[in-house]
C-alpha cells in the first residue's frame, strides 16, 4: 500500500508540472540543449529556429525544458512566447518556383502540342481554377502533337 502512495505521488508531480509548463520557441538558428545549467555542460542535442519546447522550471538565465529530443537546459535569452512562423528566404523561393512550375505544368506540357498557345494564356488567365487546370492537362497530354516542320 505504501509503494501505492509513493506511485500516486510520483505521478501527480510529474502531472503537475506538465501542467505547469508552458510553451515557448526558439528563436535562434541552433540552441544548445544542454544536460545542466552552463555551457560547460554536456550538449544533449541542437534545437532549431522556432522549434517548440516546454519550459518545465525557470532558473533565472537558465530553463528547464522539455522537447521532443528529451529533457534538459536552455539559455533563457534565446525562447520566446511567440511563434514567428519565419521560413528560410531559400524555401520561400524554392515553394514558389515549385508552385509556378505546377500551375504552368499544362503548358509546359503542351510546348509541342498544336494548341499550345491556347493553352498558354488560357492557363496563365484562369489556370488558377482546379478544374480548369485539370482539363488543360488533359488537353495538353491528349492534345495533337505539332509535326517538326510546323516548328
Amino acid at each position: 500500500m505504501k509503494y501505492l502512495k509513493l506511485i500516486c505521488f510520483i505521478c501527480t508531480f510529474f502531472f503537475c508540472q506538465l501542467a505547469n509548463a508552458e510553451t515557448y520557441y526558439v528563436n535562434t538558428e541552433v540552441l544548445n540543449l544542454r544536460s545542466c545549467e552552463g555551457t560547460n555542460c554536456k550538449i544533449l542535442g541542437k534545437l532549431i529556429s522556432g522549434e517548440a519546447v516546454n519550459v518545465i522550471e525557470d532558473r533565472g538565465e537558465w530553463v528547464k525544458v522539455q522537447t521532443d529530443k528529451g529533457e534538459g537546459f536552455v539559455i533563457k535569452r534565446s525562447l520566446t512566447n511567440e511563434n514567428s512562423g519565419e521560413y528560410s528566404p531559400w524555401a520561400i523561393w524554392i515553394i514558389l518556383v515549385l508552385l509556378l512550375v505546377a500551375w504552368f505544368l499544362p503548358s509546359i506540357i503542351a510546348s509541342n502540342n498544336v494548341n499550345h498557345r491556347k493553352i498558354f494564356w488560357v492557363n496563365l488567365l484562369i489556370g488558377w481554377i482546379p478544374i480548369i487546370w485539370l482539363i488543360l492537362l488533359i488537353a495538353a497530354l491528349v492534345g495533337e502533337k505539332r509535326k517538326i516542320d510546323e516548328v
